[in-house]
């Protein structure tokens, strides 16, 4: 790889002109294409880079499938014949073991462990797209464990291996969205991962709230059969997708970097300049290559990308630091609550399409408002809900009382799609340097499942009335540690908003502290 690199430094006044400028004509063509990008307004650079937002929304349409998963599997509890399927008689009735529960609720996020891990060899090895068509062609066939599943033990292996393929999947479009985006656009469709996440979600639960009635196997069958649509629906189009050009420099290919350029730059505009943005491309490499001369796990924290991995880290773990775990296992929380199955499951569709309706007003409030005062503003509503639903749970639960707490709860999940869900996604990708944003990302999807596996561990036993039943009061707990996590965030989670890679590349090496980053003039 080393001599890639070089090879790639060496020609990068080719790559400008006839070559005979030397640096400066090479300079001066990466900062035209900087001037270029900030020049443009968001409804220029959608006309700009119209294959760019396509290709970008199309390559993250993978994290419908984690998303559907993620919502899939804690839900199946609260479905009656899959309690009948899997479960034991508790007090007349069936249910689903809460150590059966915590082990299948954290099966995925320690899968995803392993693929975010995976992640950062295989895409720097192999690239964003083959990664992704290796990853499509591997679920098909995990698909078929969860599917024919006769036992919880032979479930919890399927939902383990799909989870290794979540984790390589969630990390990787991140990666893509952010590398093939312009400037302007960045934002928007990095954010635009959570709303994959959200419809994810929410065909989920349309799916278990119509399955819910029928009392045959198929009412669980046909949710893991559904999952099958996706790598076929993707792979359909995906290998025409071009590969990430700051890949394809990093490898020393800067032809078909400036051929992946090419198709995502129209053709018929003159405000961006292939050959000048390749410049920029190649610049940015070389800069962050004095940071890091190496792409390796262990670069992530030295230097100044150690303070990067630690903000992407706890960007992406504080979303289950804020109480997500909670809404995960809306289902059995809303039974607890008194309410029954049918409507139990009805209320976390209408709560999943709150979150779809909160990721698109997301859309028009990052651009405006920007990365911190958004993902801070909005934990820190996040964090007084938390607590409000966990003192309301404190007196006995009376129908006035549960349904308040089932609004709040509403409420919480509007919000959290509106702020923190989709802002992590922009802050992780932005924050990251981008020689190590592939490992950088694994490290952050990493520490977020981790965080997410202690939470699904707690969660069914804080919950659960069969053993420490706190209920509504869980979210005591939960609300404890979201304000832990919002004093760290509002001290170290910088401003990035209109900022190229290779600009947050000089405030991070000049070690601009957290609150100067809006106004840093460089």
């Amino acid at each position: 790889m080393a001599s890639n690199q070089d090879k790639a430094t060496v020609e990068r006044v080719e790559s400008v002109g006839d070559g005979k400028g030397g640096d400066k004509q090479f300079d001066y063509a990466a900062d035209e294409a900087t001037t270029a990008e900030h020049s443009l307004t968001v409804m220029e650079a959608f006309k700009t880079y119209p294959m760019a937002v396509v290709w970008s929304v199309l390559f993250c349409l993978c994290v419908v499938m984690d998303g559907y998963d993620s919502n899939l599997i804690t839900n199946l509890y609260g479905l009656p014949s899959f309690q009948l399927k899997y479960g034991v008689v508790f007090e007349g009735s069936y249910t689903i073991p809460a150590a059966w529960q915590t082990a299948l609720a954290m099966s995925s996020p320690v899968g995803r462990v392993v693929g975010g891990g995976i992640q950062g060899y295989v895409a720097e090895m192999f690239g964003r797209k083959r990664t992704l068509i290796g990853c499509l062609v591997l679920i098909t066939g995990f698909i078929f464990i969860t599917f024919f599943a006769h036992s919880l033990t032979v479930l919890l292996v399927g939902e383990m291996l799909c989870g290794i393929i979540w984790g390589v999947l969630t990390s990787l479009a991140p990666i893509y969205a952010s590398e093939v985006a312009p400037l302007k656009l960045r934002d928007l469709l990095t954010a635009y991962i959570n709303m994959c996440w959200s419809i994810g979600q929410l065909i989920a639960t349309a799916v278990l709230a119509g399955m819910a009635p029928n009392p045959t196997e198929w009412s669980y069958r046909i949710p893991f059969a559904l999952q099958w649509l996706w790598p076929v629906l993707i792979f359909s189009f995906i290998y025409w997708a071009p590969e990430s050009p700051y890949w394809l420099v990093r490898h020393g290919k800067l032809d078909k970097a400036e051929s992946a350029l090419r198709q995502l730059i129209s053709s018929r505009t003159d405000r961006v300049d292939v050959k000048n943005m390749l410049a920029l491309i190649q610049r940015t490499n070389e800069r962050e290559q004095e940071m890091a001369s190496s792409v390796r796990y262990v670069d992530c924290f030295r230097g100044v990308d150690l303070r990067r991995t630690v903000i992407c880290s706890m960007a992406w773990g504080t979303q289950i630091l804020s109480g997500l775990s909670l809404p995960f296992f809306a289902v059995v929380f809303f039974q607890q609550a008194g309410f029954p199955a049918t409507q139990a499951f009805n209320l976390n569709v209408g709560m999943t399409g709150l979150g779809f309706v909160g990721t698109l007003c997301s859309f028009f409030l990052i651009p405006r408002v920007g990365r911190r005062t958004l993902y801070v503003g909005g934990l820190s509503v996040l964090t007084a809900l938390m607590l409000l639903i966990g003192f309301l749970g404190i007196p006995a639960g009376s129908a006035k009382m549960n349904n308040a707490i089932a609004a709040l709860l509403l409420i919480w999940f509007f919000l959290y799609y509106l702020t923190v869900g989709p802002l992590a996604y922009v802050i992780v990708s932005e924050t990251s340097s981008t020689r190590l944003r592939g490992h950088t990302t694994a490290i952050a999807l990493i520490a977020y499942s981790l965080l997410g596996i202690v939470y699904n561990i707690s969660s069914p036993y804080l919950i659960n009335a069969s053993e420490v039943g706190l209920g509504a009061k869980t979210g005591l707990i939960y609300g404890g540690v979201s304000l832990l996590a919002l004093v760290w965030c509002f001290f170290n989670i910088p401003e990035c908003k209109g900022r190229t890679f290779e600009e947050i590349d000089i405030m991070f090496e000049r070690k601009v502290p957290t609150r100067q980053f809006k106004s840093y003039v460089i």
